[in-house]
């Protein structure tokens, strides 16, 4: 009589299969993170971008076929990311790059710079609502895309209200904000003077004199009452930048007649 077969018992795989099974799941989890990190160092772009963005903050030009070449590079990672920090950076050359073409003659691509400052705005805003850059891109596409109106005006109230007095910003604000000084409601006046003041104050006297230059006749009054309360030296350095550029200040708190000779390396 034959026996019944023994119970089948369970399947222990040997220590050293298990080790090697343990081996083999590390590889794959090893070659995985070193794909994601490729992936994701690829994605955080061109670190030239924040370099280029800094300095066009700061008043400086660029090829228009460079920036653009970087900003088709890195905001679909950017967008995908949702990296506030890049989409910001790249959203300043994109304003860069409109601000030019709206004053050549090629209408076609302003009109495609000028799409483009709005789309990149609604994308900055989407990830961080808070970013002052966003709307005030919204504010200037809004002006060129619709004409100057009540939602124009809300956005740049946005702008103020996330940003008052942040230096960077303000030097690209400020000069956007002036040229519809005059159909500005008081408050947000009141805000771009203070865009002006801050910049005087801290002692940005080119910037705050390329400002002078491009306000109107009754801005100008404005901006310059705030300059009373600084120190004669600095009002004189002052004096000396808008000067250079041809212009005069007529004005109660500034000398009549040919800027004084001042040292400018020490206001």
């Amino acid at each position: 009589m034959s026996k019944a077969p023994d119970a089948a018992l369970p399947y222990r795989p040997s220590r050293r299969l298990h080790r090697r099974l343990m081996l083999s799941a590390n590889i794959l989890l090893a070659a995985g993170a070193l794909v994601w990190a490729a992936r994701v160092v690829s994605d955080i772009g061109d670190p030239a971008v924040p370099l280029v963005a800094s300095r066009l903050a700061r008043g400086e030009k660029y090829d228009p076929t460079l920036m653009r070449g970087m900003i088709a590079a890195n905001l679909p990672a950017a967008e995908r990311q949702c990296n506030s920090k890049t989409l910001r950076e790249l959203l300043l050359l994109q304003i860069g790059l409109a601000d030019e073409t709206v004053r050549s003659a090629d209408l076609l691509q302003a009109d495609a710079d000028t799409a483009g400052v709005n789309s990149q705005s609604k994308a900055l805003i989407a990830c961080a609502p808070t970013e002052s850059l966003g709307w005030l891109g919204m504010y200037w596409s809004s002006i060129r895309l619709e004409g100057f109106g009540p939602r124009a005006v809300a956005l740049l109230d946005q702008s103020y209200r996330q940003a008052p007095h942040e230096a960077w910003l303000q030097l690209i604000r400020a000069p956007l904000a002036l040229r519809s000084f005059n159909a500005l409601p008081p408050a947000l006046q009141d805000a771009v003077v203070q865009d002006f003041e801050d910049i005087f104050q801290a002692r940005l006297y080119p910037s705050a004199a390329i400002l002078y230059q491009g306000a109107t006749a009754s801005a100008q009054a404005k901006l310059l009452d705030r300059t009373c309360a600084a120190a004669e030296t600095e009002r004189l350095v002052f004096l000396h930048f808008v000067s250079e550029s041809g212009l005069q200040i007529r004005h109660r708190c500034y000398p009549a007649g040919p800027a004084p000779a001042v040292d400018v390396r020490r206001p």
